[in-house]
């Protein structure tokens, strides 16, 4: 068998993992594994993978940070964040019970408080 690749010589952010062949089948279908590992670089290459063989040992180079960026749905909503000063809400909670200064806000009544909160730990006020 074939030495497998040091993965102590690559970059941190690459992870190799290496799976010998069979020397014979390397040499008798040279040009059919080069086809194949063509058609499969073009697919992953936009994960940030790269398929090699070298001396009969088929190596895969994922670039985990470009992986990760390619991969990641980053699904959900995304956060209503109040738009109004500390201080304009303050004030219009004086004169407005909890559910109209959400309303206002266009947060849920949770949704409100907890920002509330946060608001007051930023401030100091507790």
């Amino acid at each position: 068998m074939d030495e497998i690749v040091n993965n102590d010589l690559l970059p941190e952010h690459h992870k190799i993992n290496g799976f010998p062949l069979e020397r014979a089948y390397c040499e008798n279908n040279s040009e059919t594994l080069e086809t194949i590992l063509q058609d499969l670089n073009g697919l992953f290459s936009a994960v940030g993978a790269e398929i090699t063989i070298q001396n009969c040992v088929l190596t895969i180079d994922v670039n985990e940070e470009k992986f990760t960026s390619v991969t990641k749905r980053k699904a959900g909503r995304k956060s209503k964040r109040m738009n109004k000063q500390f201080e304009e809400i303050m004030a219009y909670r004086e004169t407005h019970t909890a559910m109209e200064t959400a309303e206002w806000l266009g947060l849920t009544k949770q949704t409100y408080y907890r920002r509330i909160k946060e608001l007051k730990e930023e401030a100091g006020i507790c």
